[in-house]
């Protein structure tokens, strides 16, 4: 039988909670008081506790066997997409099974990480070339995959979250420079062959958003009033008139927290920053506690992840980097994006408080012999 409760890193679970339910509140608000909305919000935020509940009481073992499997179950399902994926504002990005609806690339979230580790860890020992060129390889299957439908954001996480097992692992900076190099050098490659048009305006208006304010400016412009207007304590719960009044698109998804940040301020702000930095670090130190390979790099890859996701969207939102398609976790309103950030805390606290737990009962066994 497994404990639920031993399995659970307490700490970081009510934090989660904390963020699910600012969240909630801001849908609430910024969807315009629309109940259906707030029900599917809450539906899915309880369906990502239940699955960071359940994964948490599964064996940290079982994980490290499964890794190949999970990895080749997302690729099948990428190339489902591919073959008969639901086409929405021209990306080929969702597959449906049955009433199910679902976007296979979030699986790789946790497929890539755990995939990229199994093949380090079955080979001890800091990564060299060929172990780099292998789990490049394996990466750039269902980075070219996601390319197809086509989601360049998706692609360029696929390979981050590679990247972050490999620097935990002690890749060698030699190589990593050499891989942002490559990275800069493809730049303009991407630009002219690859990046559609509204990907280009992304870049443009990020550089200039007052060159096209009523276009392509409008939505950064809005946002940064809303979160400007929101002064130091905010105007208060469901008082955000650039959220309410349709002055800012996707007020409820990827830009909530200009929602947020005009209803509760600076004071607000920081409070889900420091919830986003807890996490992370909670989760890193957890990663570093356990003494297991596959379990360190994993879930030091999925907090890597889970923090470059903040980071992005809180970015995108004031200006300071390019409009992605990222969705502030735990926050915005969405479905599979939620559900498998539940997930990736539910593995993390499997690999990590389940190791743990097992090496005590092991200690605690032998010292009793």
């Amino acid at each position: 039988m497994f404990s639920f409760r031993l399995r659970i890193d307490y700490p970081l679970f009510f934090a989660i909670c904390a963020l699910i339910a600012f969240g909630s509140l801001s849908v609430w608000s910024a969807s315009g008081y629309s109940l259906p909305t707030l029900e599917r919000h809450l539906a899915r935020a309880a369906l990502a506790l239940l699955a960071l509940i359940g994964l948490s009481a599964i064996p940290a073992r079982s994980y490290k066997d499964f890794a190949p499997k999970l990895f080749i179950i997302a690729v099948v399902l990428l190339v489902g997409v591919i073959v008969a994926g639901d086409t929405v504002n021209g990306a080929k990005r969702w597959l449906a099974l049955g009433p199910i609806r679902f976007q296979p690339s979030e699986l790789i979230k946790v497929a890539m990480p755990m995939m990229v580790a199994w093949l380090i860890v079955k080979d001890p020992g800091r990564p060299g070339f060929h172990k780099i060129a292998m789990c490049g390889l394996v990466t750039a299957l269902p980075a070219g995959l996601i390319v197809i439908q086509p989601d360049l954001d998706g692609a360029i996480f696929t390979v981050m979250y590679a990247l972050f097992v490999l620097y935990l692992a002690g890749m060698s900076w030699k190589i990593i420079g050499s891989v942002l190099a490559t990275v800069a050098a493809t730049v303009p490659v991407m630009w002219f062959f690859f990046m559609k048009d509204y990907q280009k305006m992304r870049v443009t208006q990020f550089f200039n958003p007052e060159s096209d304010p009523l276009g392509s400016g409008y939505q950064i412009i809005q946002s940064l009033i809303a979160i400007g207007s929101g002064g130091f304590k905010g105007k208060g719960f469901m008082s955000a008139t650039q959220g309410q009044l349709g002055f800012i698109p996707e007020s409820h998804t990827d830009f909530i927290f200009s929602t947020f940040a005009e209803e509760w301020g600076y004071l607000g702000s920081a409070t889900v920053i420091l919830l986003y930095l807890f996490i992370s670090g909670r989760t890193l130190w957890l990663a570093s506690q356990s003494p297991s390979a596959f379990s360190r790099l994993v879930s030091g890859a999925l907090a890597m992840s889970f923090f470059l996701y903040a980071f992005i969207n809180l970015g995108m939102v004031s200006g300071l980097l390019p409009v992605m398609g990222s969705p502030l976790p735990f926050i915005s309103y969405g479905g599979t994006a939620m559900i498998t950030q539940g997930a990736c805390f539910g593995i993390i606290m499997a690999l990590c408080c389940g190791v743990q737990q097992a090496e005590a009962t092991w200690s605690q066994r032998s010292f009793a012999r």
